[in-house]
């Protein structure tokens, strides 16, 4: 409450009010001033540190807030003058003090929605780095695009509540709109909601080589909210939504482990020696083991016969490639050098063979 020679005056209810935000502006200037040399300072010790973060933030909002509150105090400083030309002034103060709850309850936003995004964005620069999951990376950016938004809204509710405006009726309008977007917007939501999981699970990562039941198949270049980046053979670029990423069957080639066992099917005529052809065969797998690359070292080579074929005895020879691009290439030595050692050998593969019985003799009547 202002005391009575200021009430009592205009003059000096002009000067007290001209004086509060003086005061005020000068407060806001030392507060920036001190947070800005608190901020340089802590700078020198650590670049990231937290607090720098929140620091930061507060200061914008703690500026402005100083100086809205010395013109809220003005104001009533002027509302208290007991002179004409101030009365229109006292007569909307009840006015005025709800107008300043909802610019304090926009202010407390502005704070939250700015501390929780300096938060963030020290756990992104310092954190997530080292955690042994990417989802914090993966989540934490959209989770900060959101962020405003709910605060700000929550801060909205909050100053209609406190100047009395009933929000029952607002919340209950927002839910029935917000079901009709949602019924709108599914396929959207879908696809959301379906990167959520893909996201959250950690099943499957950037650098991935994955394959879809009768899609495509590539290596994952990037797994967002709304579609999977998936790069093929041909070196194209297919976005392939969520939705059908989680519907479909897919089959990640780089779950757990890398490693991919390649499998070369054959097979060799009735006529040749079975031991010698296992004996030739482990031969070959094993030059490729040691000579090709991408071939892994510890994995000891095998044969099984698996059939007897129409034209051959069927059988598999097994090695083990570092990934699913390395195993492309240890198939590849692996059919080259035993078609030219099965050549050297004279060990036969039959071309598909029917044989065709035909009766001795004629019968005729």
């Amino acid at each position: 409450m202002p005391p009575d020679f200021v009430r009592e005056s205009a003059t000096a209810g002009l000067l007290s009010a001209f004086g509060v935000v003086i005061i005020f502006c000068i407060a806001a200037l030392v507060a920036r001033f001190v947070i800005s040399t608190a901020i340089r300072h802590r700078r020198r010790v650590a670049e990231k540190s937290l607090d720098v973060q929140v620091l930061s933030a507060v200061s914008g909002p703690l500026v402005l807030f100083l100086l809205i509150l010395g013109l809220m105090l003005a104001y009533q400083a002027l509302a208290s003058v007991d002179d004409p030309a101030f009365e229109i002034l006292a007569d909307n103060r009840e006015w005025a003090f709800r107008i300043w709850l909802v610019i304090v309850a926009i202010e407390v936003s502005y704070l939250g929605s700015h501390v929780l995004q300096a938060l963030m964005v020290w756990y992104l620069e310092n954190i997530a780095e080292r955690t042994a999951t990417n989802l914090d990376e993966k989540l934490l950016p959209q989770v900060r695009r959101v962020t405003p938004i709910v605060v700000y809204s929550l801060g909205i509710l909050m100053a209609l509540d406190l100047v009395g405006i009933s929000i029952t009726p607002l919340v209950a309008g927002l839910g029935l709109g917000g079901l009709a977007v949602a019924l709108a917007l599914q396929p959207t939501l879908s696809n959301f909601f379906s990167g959520t999981y893909l996201i959250t699970e950690g099943d499957l990562n950037e650098g991935d080589f994955v394959e879809l039941d009768g899609g495509p198949a590539g290596f994952v270049v990037d797994v967002g909210w709304r579609s999977t980046k998936v790069r093929d053979r041909f070196n194209n670029l297919i976005m392939i939504p969520n939705s059908k990423m989680i519907d479909s069957i897919m089959t990640n080639y780089y779950s757990q482990t890398k490693l991919m066992t390649v499998i070369v099917a054959c097979g060799v005529s009735y006529e040749s020696d079975l031991k010698r052809v296992e004996e030739v065969v482990l031969e070959v797998a094993n030059g490729v083991r040691e000579d090709v690359e991408e071939a892994v070292d510890d994995f000891e080579p095998m044969i099984r016969f698996t059939d007897f074929g129409e034209s051959n005895i069927d059988f598999v020879a097994v090695l083990q490639a570092d990934d699913r691009a390395a195993s492309f290439v240890v198939r590849h030595e692996l059919i080259k050098r035993l078609h030219d050692r099965f050549n050297t050998e004279g060990i036969e593969i039959n071309y598909p063979v029917r044989r065709v019985v035909m009766p001795s003799e004629v019968v005729t009547e």
